[in-house]
């Protein structure tokens, strides 16, 4: 079995809150030109990638990206209802876990902390994905949260 710290957003959790996360996984091993999820599909679940290569596909903003070993995709969606916004497709063969909701659901109620310390590692990537994408003309702005800006009076 992959080691689980393999995955940066798996690596800062214990091995006893990896081990349950691990117990909730799904395995699947897919061919070339499997679809792993299309855009619009009701967003489900997690997928990490074990093995192999996935090229993700945003039809509607015009974007994509392959992603391999180590990448996880969807992770939102393990407490967001929505759709999907790529599709997901395997470029070879390939391994993933799959983390669905309701398996991530039985996650908290079973390892609490190891889902709460899954959950920090989702915001953590999200927040720095988002300061990556904050220009230098927004870094010299006030920085105050929006909520912050209407909590003031000016």
């Amino acid at each position: 079995m992959i080691d689980l710290a393999k995955f940066p957003l798996l690596a800062s959790l214990s091995e006893f809150e990896r081990e349950a996360i691990a117990d909730e996984f799904e395995t699947l091993e897919l061919q070339p030109g499997a679809m792993l999820f299309r855009e619009g599909d009701v967003a489900n679940g997690a997928w990490f990638v074990v093995s192999g290569r996935v090229r993700i596909k945003a039809q509607r903003v015009g974007i994509g990206a392959e992603i391999g070993p180590g990448d996880v995709l969807g992770t939102l969606s393990l407490v967001l209802d929505g759709p999907r916004e790529a599709s997901a497709e395997t470029l070879s063969h390939a391994v993933v876990w799959r983390l669905g909701r309701s398996a991530f659901r039985r996650l908290v109620e079973v390892a609490p902390t190891a889902a709460c310390r899954l959950l920090e590692g989702i915001l953590r990537e999200y927040a720095g994905a988002v300061r990556a994408d904050v220009s230098p003309a927004e870094a010299d702005a006030d920085t105050a949260l929006p909520v912050d800006r209407a909590m003031r009076n000016d």
